[in-house]
This record gives C-alpha cells, structure tokens and sequence, in this order.
C-alpha cells in the first residue's frame, strides 16, 4: 500500500521521550507512531457515533487494514 507522508511539530522535550522509547522497543518513529495512532482509531470507531458512520461509508482495498475493520465491526454490529 502506498504511504503518505505526514509531518508534525512536537516540543524538544517530549521528541526526545519519544526517541528514546522508540530505541528502548526496537521500533522506528514511524512504526510506533502508527501504532498508537491505530490502537487509538480502533478504539474511536468502536466508541464514536460520528467517527464509526465516517469509517463504515468509506469504500477500502480489499484485505487491507481498514477493509479488514470494516468487515469485523460489520459483524460485531449484526450480532448486536
């Protein structure tokens, strides 16, 4: 899947807690940064009325990530 790249600010202090996580895990900022972001995502579309409707009107690669979500919140929904 093709990346986009994304660029954002953060105090000195804070960029070098994240760093040195970063080195603690073996992961890259990238990586770890994904990883939070989607953990927090996940927990929106199953929690967030607005971010849920958004997520399940959206059409996604099939067997992608989000695709993958789509089809198991589809299913969590009918059994509820």
């Amino acid at each position: 899947m093709p990346k986009k790249r994304v660029n954002f600010d953060i105090d000195a202090e804070c960029h070098t807690l994240l760093k040195g996580v970063c080195a603690l895990k073996g992961v890259t900022l990238s990586e770890y940064v994904f990883n939070v972001l989607t953990e927090e995502f996940y927990r929106l579309v199953k929690e967030d009325n607005q971010v849920r409707s958004m997520f399940l009107a959206g059409t996604y690669k099939a067997e992608g990530k989000a695709y993958v979500l789509k089809e198991s919140l589809i299913e969590e929904l009918k059994e509820s």
